[in-house]
């Protein structure tokens, strides 16, 4: 594939045909042509295909809009209890400021 690669932007962008790494690798101008053609960008049509789906077994969309949302594992309601976004029991915090004592 890399063969091909070098063989094709020598033909778009430098505007000449290289065929030394096609040589390398076995590889014919034809061949290296026919890879392209199938490992190309297709059409644009071909592009995005959206599957069909069948109206009649889709679900109503609308109530569950403004649904729970982003939830800490405990579903939709609150909860007293001290989950966290890290899957662990929170840890009681540390008081850390110093208490200094006035200089005289």
């Amino acid at each position: 594939m890399l063969a091909m690669r070098h063989y094709k932007r020598a033909e778009t962008v430098d505007g000449k045909v290289d065929t030394r790494a096609l040589e390398e690798v076995g590889l014919t101008e034809a061949q290296a042509q026919e890879m392209y053609r199938y490992l190309a960008i297709a059409n644009y049509e071909d592009r995005f295909v959206v599957p069909s789906s069948h109206r009649e077994l889709a679900r109503e969309a609308f109530p569950e809009k403004n649904g729970c949302g982003f939830t800490f594992g405990d579903g939709c309601h609150g909860s007293d209890t001290k989950f966290n976004l890290f899957n662990s029991r929170r840890i009681d915090a540390i008081d850390v400021t110093s208490k200094t004592e006035p200089h005289p």
